[in-house]
């Protein structure tokens, strides 16, 4: 496990999807129609299986568990046409109702706030604006600018890179065990998000169920 004291922490790195944006049940959605297109009917236990993967990956899970063999750039390529011609107008409705105190607060802390998601940077930054969020943030980090996505520990390296920060001056905040995963291979304190019953983020050094528990996390000396 590893050990820190709020002033040694300089930063608060967030996923997006699942974490500051309500976007999973969306996209859900829309690879459920996706695989129905492939005569597979999704349930809730593939719904958090899904939770931080792309099209890719949710294919391989499809075919691993129903036995069945699925073109994943068909496949792809259809769940994202459907993202786009389904996206609402204005993001703010995926804003989470935790996500501006919890903003707030770190800022009140004197913390610099980034973004690392799997997600696109453009894509991210527009709804981040349109979320009323955009201000909060120092850097946002899609998987276009860094060339690789979670659980690969290179979106969070590149980031430490790109901002220079020391691996004991930041705490990430991941919903996802693939984010986990990548933020814990780079070396980093990682607080697990357990938005989703069910889902057990079991390799964060520390879990919570709302951003509304960073207070207690970042309000005084921790040892995770």
């Amino acid at each position: 496990m590893m050990g820190y004291h709020i002033d040694m922490i300089k930063a608060v790195i967030f996923d997006f999807d699942g974490t500051l944006g309500d976007t999973e049940p969306f996209y859900a959605v829309n690879f459920d129609d996706t695989m129905k297109e492939y005569g597979v009917i999704c349930d809730e236990e593939d719904h958090i299986a899904f939770i931080g993967y792309g099209p890719y990956d949710k294919v391989r899970i499809v075919e691993e568990k129903y036995g069945v063999k699925i073109d994943a750039d068909e496949a792809a390529a259809s769940f994202r046409k459907k993202n786009n011609d389904r996206f609402p107008e204005d993001a703010s409705c995926f804003l989470f109702d935790d996500v501006i105190g919890c903003l707030n607060l770190c800022k009140e802390k004197g913390l610099s706030c980034y973004i690392c998601s799997n997600t696109d940077s453009a894509r991210v930054e527009m709804m981040v604006k349109q979320m009323g969020i955009y201000e909060y943030f120092d850097g946002i980090s899609g998987k276009d600018l860094c060339g690789a996505r979670k659980p690969s520990p290179v979106p969070y390296l590149y980031m430490l890179d790109k901002y220079g920060y020391q691996k004991d001056e930041v705490i990430v905040i991941e919903d996802s065990a693939g984010g986990v995963r990548s933020a814990k291979a780079a070396g980093l304190n990682t607080l697990g998000l357990e938005r989703v019953k069910g889902l057990y983020l079991e390799e964060a050094d520390e879990h919570i169920t709302s951003l509304d528990d960073v207070l207690k996390i970042i309000s005084g000396p921790v040892t995770l």
